[in-house]
C-alpha cells in the first residue's frame, strides 16, 4: 500500500508498542524538569556524619594514630607501675583471703616474701598487722594484708581499698561453704575494674604429700572448672613451694593495673601505723601515717573512718624518706597543711529548719506542742485514748456549755455545727488510719508486753516468737493472694477510717503535689533541686581541678590528724582506712536504692523492716519503705519484698553519689547477720512520691443489663455519697461509676460499661503517700559492742 497523502490519516501505535522506562531515557535532566519535580522545595543541609565521612584519611594515618594510641597507653600504664608497687613508690596493696578452713594465711605470706632469697630485700611487719615487703630484684613493694576470717567488715574494707586479691584455697578440702559466701560478696560490693586477682590453689599440707601427682592433677582441674562456672577469667596457680611463690611476685610485678573506672575519684588513706595523742580520754587526735591514693587531700575536707564516723582534719604532714647513720630510711616532716576555718566543711550532718518554710507549714502538730497541750489542761478519758483523741474529746463542764448555746442557736446555725461536730468526729477516729498505717509497730508494743513480764518469760518467748512469724507468713501469702484488699470497717464510717487516702483518675498521668502534707522530718534532710546536675558539677570540678598548694599530693607519705575521734580499742590485725569524702556527703537526704533478692534467700521482709546496709564505703542501719522499680513520677508501694523481686527501698541516709554498690543484711537478735538483697543507689531524691494502694471490696445484689446494686461496699449513705467520685472496677475489667445510694444499709446503684456478671467482684482503689520513717543508725565499734553485750545479756536470760 502506498502512503497517504491525507493529513487525517496519522499512524497511531497499538497496544503492543514497546514502552522504553524511565530511568533508560538518560542521565542529564533539563533546568525545568528539575524545578517541575522539586516544587519550589529546597534540599536539606548535610549532617556533621556525613561530613566527617568526606575527610577520609588514608591507610598510612590510620595505621600512625593506631601506633600512637597504643604508645600513649603503654606509657600510662610504665607511669602507674613506677607509682604504684615501685621500689621507690606507692607500696601495692595486696590482701590475702582463705577460702578454704584450713589454711594458714600467715604461711602463705611467708612463703611468698621468702621466696627471693636476696640479702637487700626488707620485710617489716607494721602495727596494724600488714606486713611491707621490699624486693630490690624485682624492683617492687607489696604489703600484705591478712585480715581475720571473722571480721566480714574489715575484710570487705580491706577489698575495697586493695590492688590486688589472692585466694587461697586448698586443694584437700576444696572451697568451703564461708568462703563461697565470701567471693560472692567481694564480687558484688567490692570489685571495680581496678582491682585485679588470682586464684591459687594452696596443696602445701601434710596429707597432700601422701596423695599422687594425678590426683592432684584432677583436683586442680576440678576446682578450676568449679571456678569457671561463676568466673569465666579464673586462672588457678599452684603455691606448694618457692618456685611457685617466685612466679607468683612475678605475676603481680609484671600484672597491669587499671585505673579506677568509678565517677568520682575520693582519696583514701591505709594506716600504717596509728596512735592516739592521749588514749587515756574519751575523744583525742588520732594519727593516721600511711600513703595518699585515689586523689589529692585538702585539710578542708571531711574524712571518714569505718566504724567510727565522720572528722575534721586538723592538721596534714607530708613527709620525705631520708636514710640515717645506719642506712635505716626514717619519714621526715616536709611540708604542713593547715585548714583554713572559713573553708572548712562543717560536721553538721542535719538542715536547719526554717519554721517560716512552706514545706514545713503543712506538718501535723509535733509531739512537744502535744505534750504542752496536755500539761495546760486534764480531762477524763476512756482506757486506751491517746493524747491527740484526748485533745478533741470536750469534758463534761465544755459538754454542758455546748448544750446551753445549742439551745439558743437558730436551724441555720445547728447546720454549720453539724458540720463542725463532724470534722472534730473524723479527727477524734484518726486512730483507725494511723492503725493502718503503722500495723508493724503495734505489733512490736505487743511483743514487747509479753517480753516485759517476768513470770515463764522462757517459756512464753519461743512461744510467741512463732506465732509472730507464722502471722506473718501468713499476712505476706493472703497479701500476694489478694494484694492490698482490706475490708471496710462496720463500727467506723469509712469517709472516717479512709480519710487520708484519695482517688486517682489514672495512676500514671495524674498529678501529685510532691510538696504537699510532708512530715517534719522532712525538714531536717538536704534537698536539691536538680542533683544529676549536681553531679556533673562535681564531676567536672574534679577533672579541671589541679592540684595547689593547699592539697596534699596523691602518692606521697602523708600523716592525718584526725581531732575529735572517739577512743576505741582495736582488735589484734586490725586494719584501719580513712577516706576523704565529696562535697555534701556529710548531710543526711533520702536514698532511693534499687535492690535485687539474692537467689538463695527465701525470707520475706516486710516494709519498714530494720536491715543494716554496706552503701559504698560507709555502713548504717535503717528501716526502709518499699516501691516498685518503674518509670514513671508516682511508684506504687510495696508490704513485702519477696525472693526473687526487684524494688526501689527508700531510707534516710547520708548522701551518696551513684554508681555505689549496696549490701543489704538482715540482723538477728543473737548478732548473726544474713545477706537478703544486693543493688545499687538510684538517686537521692526526697521528691519520689511512694503511694500506697488500699483495695475495697463490694458484690453485685441485683443486676440489669449495664446497671446493678452494690452491697457489702459501704454501710451507711454518706459513705456512697462521699466516695461517689471515685471510678469502680471489676475483677473481669469492667469500668463504672457510682449513680446513687439506695435504702440505709449500704446498698449503691451503679453503671458499667458492660453488661456485669453475678459470679464479678466491684473493686475501688483509694491512694495515699507515705514516707519512710526517721531510723537512721550509724553504726560504730561502740555501738555494736553495746549490742553485742545487749544480745548476750537477751540470750543468758
Amino acid at each position: 500500500m502506498t502512503p497517504s497523502s491525507d493529513n487525517n490519516n496519522v499512524h497511531r501505535p497499538g497496544a503492543l508498542k514497546q514502552q522504553n522506562k524511565k530511568f533508560k531515557t538518560g542521565r542529564h535532566r533539563s533546568q525545568h524538569e528539575i524545578k517541575r519535580s522539586t516544587k519550589g522545595r529546597v534540599a536539606e543541609n548535610k549532617h556533621a556524619r556525613s561530613l566527617k565521612r568526606l575527610n577520609i584519611t588514608s591507610k598510612q594515618d590510620r595505621v600512625n594514630a593506631a601506633i600512637q594510641l597504643r604508645k600513649q597507653k603503654l606509657q600510662a600504664n610504665k607511669q602507674a607501675r613506677q607509682t604504684i608497687g615501685a621500689i621507690d613508690g606507692v607500696p601495692q596493696i595486696i590482701t590475702v583471703i582463705p577460702l578454704s578452713s584450713d589454711v594458714n594465711v600467715f604461711s602463705i605470706v611467708e612463703l611468698i616474701t621468702s621466696s627471693i632469697n636476696d640479702q637487700k630485700s626488707s620485710d617489716q611487719a607494721t602495727d596494724c598487722g600488714a606486713r611491707i615487703y621490699t624486693c630490690p630484684k624485682l624492683r617492687s613493694k607489696f604489703c600484705f594484708l591478712t585480715p581475720t576470717v571473722t571480721n566480714l567488715e574489715n575484710i570487705l574494707d580491706c577489698a575495697k581499698m586493695s590492688d590486688t586479691i589472692i585466694y587461697i584455697i586448698s586443694s584437700s578440702t576444696g572451697l568451703s561453704i564461708e568462703g563461697d559466701y565470701l567471693i560472692d560478696l567481694i564480687n558484688i560490693h567490692c570489685l571495680p575494674q581496678s582491682i585485679i586477682y588470682s586464684v591459687i590453689s594452696s596443696s602445701n599440707d601434710d596429707n597432700m604429700s601422701t596423695i599422687s601427682s594425678t590426683s592432684k592433677v584432677s583436683s586442680f582441674k576440678n576446682l578450676e572448672k568449679f571456678l569457671e562456672k561463676k568466673f569465666s577469667d579464673v586462672k588457678l596457680t599452684p603455691l606448694d613451694n618457692q618456685q611457685d611463690a617466685q612466679r607468683l611476685l612475678n605475676k603481680l610485678t609484671q600484672q597491669k593495673l587499671i585505673k579506677i573506672s568509678k565517677k568520682f575519684q575520693r582519696p583514701y588513706l591505709f594506716a600504717q601505723t596509728f596512735s592516739y595523742e592521749n588514749p587515756k580520754s574519751s575523744k583525742s587526735t588520732l594519727k593516721l601515717s600511711g600513703y595518699l591514693r585515689g586523689t589529692h587531700l585538702s585539710p578542708n575536707d571531711l574524712v571518714y573512718i569505718p566504724n567510727l564516723g565522720t572528722f575534721q582534719l586538723e592538721k596534714i604532714e607530708e613527709h620525705r624518706f631520708q636514710r640515717d647513720s645506719d642506712g635505716i630510711l626514717k619519714p621526715i616532716v616536709e611540708k604542713n597543711y593547715l585548714p583554713d576555718k572559713d573553708l572548712q566543711r562543717s560536721l553538721s550532718f542535719e538542715a536547719e529548719q526554717d519554721p517560716m518554710n512552706y514545706d514545713e507549714e503543712q506538718t501535723w502538730p509535733t509531739k512537744e506542742e502535744i505534750d504542752k497541750a496536755k500539761h495546760q489542761l486534764k480531762k477524763r478519758v476512756p482506757k486506751g485514748t491517746s493524747q491527740y483523741q484526748a485533745a478533741w474529746i470536750l469534758s463534761d463542764d465544755e459538754d454542758d456549755n455546748s448544750e446551753k448555746q445549742q439551745n439558743d442557736l437558730n436551724d441555720n446555725e445547728h447546720d454549720m455545727m453539724d458540720d463542725y461536730a463532724d470534722d472534730l468526729h473524723s479527727i477524734q477516729l484518726d486512730q483507725a488510719d494511723k492503725q493502718d498505717e503503722d500495723e508493724e509497730e503495734e505489733e512490736e508494743e505487743e511483743m514487747e508486753e509479753v517480753e516485759m513480764n517476768p513470770n515463764n518469760y522462757d517459756e512464753k518467748y519461743d512461744l510467741e516468737e512463732d506465732k509472730q512469724t507464722l502471722k506473718q507468713i501468713k499476712d505476706a501469702k493472703l497479701d500476694e493472694q489478694f494484694p492490698d484488699e482490706i475490708d471496710t470497717p462496720m463500727d467506723v464510717p469509712a469517709r472516717v477510717r479512709f480519710q487520708k487516702y484519695r482517688g486517682l483518675k489514672s495512676f500514671r498521668t495524674t498529678k501529685w503535689d510532691v510538696k504537699e502534707n510532708l512530715p517534719s522530718d522532712y525538714g531536717r534532710i538536704y534537698q536539691f533541686p536538680n542533683f544529676r546536675a549536681m553531679i556533673k558539677q562535681i564531676q567536672n570540678e574534679q577533672d579541671n581541678n589541679q592540684i595547689t598548694q593547699d592539697h596534699a599530693p596523691v602518692h606521697s607519705y602523708v600523716t592525718l590528724y584526725v581531732k575529735d575521734v572517739p577512743v576505741t580499742r582495736f582488735e589484734p590485725g586490725y586494719h584501719l582506712f580513712s577516706t576523704g569524702l565529696l562535697p555534701y556527703e556529710q548531710c543526711l537526704s533520702v536514698l532511693n536504692i534499687v535492690l535485687n533478692r539474692t537467689n538463695d534467700s527465701e525470707i520475706i521482709l516486710k516494709s519498714k523492716e530494720r536491715l543494716i546496709f554496706h552503701v559504698g564505703f560507709r555502713r548504717f542501719a535503717s528501716s526502709p519503705i518499699y516501691s516498685q522499680h518503674t518509670n514513671g513520677d508516682k511508684h506504687k508501694f510495696e508490704r513485702y519484698f519477696r525472693a526473687h523481686q526487684t524494688l526501689v527501698a527508700t531510707c534516710f541516709g547520708p548522701i551518696t553519689y551513684p554508681p555505689a554498690s549496696v549490701l543489704a543484711f538482715k540482723e538477728y537478735p543473737d548478732g548473726r547477720q544474713e545477706l537478703v538483697a544486693t543493688g545499687s543507689v538510684l538517686s537521692v531524691n526526697p521528691d519520689r512520691v511512694t503511694l500506697k494502694r488500699i483495695v475495697i471490696s463490694g458484690h453485685p445484689f441485683k443486676i440489669h443489663k449495664r446497671s446493678a446494686v452494690i452491697r457489702y461496699m459501704f454501710f451507711n449513705p454518706d459513705d456512697i455519697n462521699w466516695f461517689k467520685p471515685i471510678e469502680l472496677r471489676t475483677r473481669w475489667g469492667r469500668r463504672g461509676h457510682i449513680k446513687e445510694s439506695l435504702g440505709t444499709h449500704g446498698h449503691m446503684k451503679c453503671q458499667f460499661d458492660g453488661i456485669l456478671k453475678s459470679q464479678d467482684t466491684i473493686f475501688m482503689n483509694l491512694y495515699k503517700r507515705i514516707y519512710p520513717k526517721w531510723t537512721y543508725e550509724p553504726l560504730s565499734i561502740q555501738q555494736q559492742q553495746k549490742e553485742k553485750e545487749t544480745n548476750e545479756e537477751h540470750i543468758m536470760q
